[in-house]
């Protein structure tokens, strides 16, 4: 795959570094991280997409990335997302930029990525690439990339995705097993909604409903991504 990657950075418009912009959108999601980082069974929250990868526009929102303690996936996501919708700084409909987008959670025992990727996923192994883990507990970005070796990243990328890190405190005896009986309760009500959105969108490839996988891309660009790659013989 990195034989890929000039060709990947040219089509997505990436940079070396981050402009003026994508720093202050960097430093906007540190803050609202920060407040997220507080809800038990969070091990990790990273920034992804565009904003990490350097290659954002005037409109882009925040993406963020969130891997949590099994059986508190459901918890997490109704908490993560209520908290961003009571700030005023949820995406939603034309609410875009510089607004935070909670479409990607997993689970610890969820780590391979490569279990959803589909041929020649050119775009998933730079968006792991490019991952910006701002919140990191229990040494989980480690943890990730353990679970996918198969994207061979060198320790200066390494060292440059972890510079957004933040400092923060947790209370650990807040994962109880009462915040897994939340979670049970919360998944009862909400997954016959999720499922229901879901089945209104014809079946899109990048929407995954699980118990360890929560994704919610409604338009999956690794296809036409491939595609476009593919077909300028970049293979050469």
């Amino acid at each position: 795959m990195q034989r890929y990657q000039e060709q990947f950075h040219s089509l997505l418009w990436i940079k070396n570094n981050p402009d003026e912009h994508e720093a202050y959108l960097f430093k906007r999601g540190q803050k609202y991280i920060q407040k997220l980082s507080k809800i038990p069974g969070i091990e990790m929250i990273a920034i992804v997409n565009s904003l990490s990868m350097y290659a954002t526009h005037k409109d882009s929102d925040i993406d963020l990335f969130i891997i949590t303690k099994p059986g508190m996936i459901w918890f997490v996501r109704f908490l993560s997302t209520l908290i961003l919708w009571k700030k005023g700084v949820w995406r939603k409909n034309d609410d875009i930029a510089g607004n935070f987008c909670l479409s990607f959670f997993i689970t610890t025992d969820a780590l391979d990525l490569s279990k959803i990727a589909i041929e020649n996923d050119i775009y998933l192994y730079y968006w792991i690439y490019y991952l910006k883990p701002i919140f990191d507990k229990n040494n989980t970005y480690e943890r990730f990339l353990e679970a996918n070796n198969w994207v061979q990243i060198d320790e200066k990328p390494k060292i440059e995705n972890q510079k957004y890190k933040i400092s923060t405190t947790y209370l650990s005896k807040n994962d109880t097993n009462f915040n897994t009986h939340i979670n049970n309760i919360i998944r009862f009500f909400l997954l016959p909604k999720t499922l229901k959105s879901y089945n209104k969108l014809w079946n899109p490839e990048g929407i995954i409903i699980s118990d360890s996988i929560l994704k919610f891309h409604n338009e999956d660009m690794r296809i036409s991504i491939r595609k476009k790659i593919l077909e300028n013989n970049f293979d050469k």
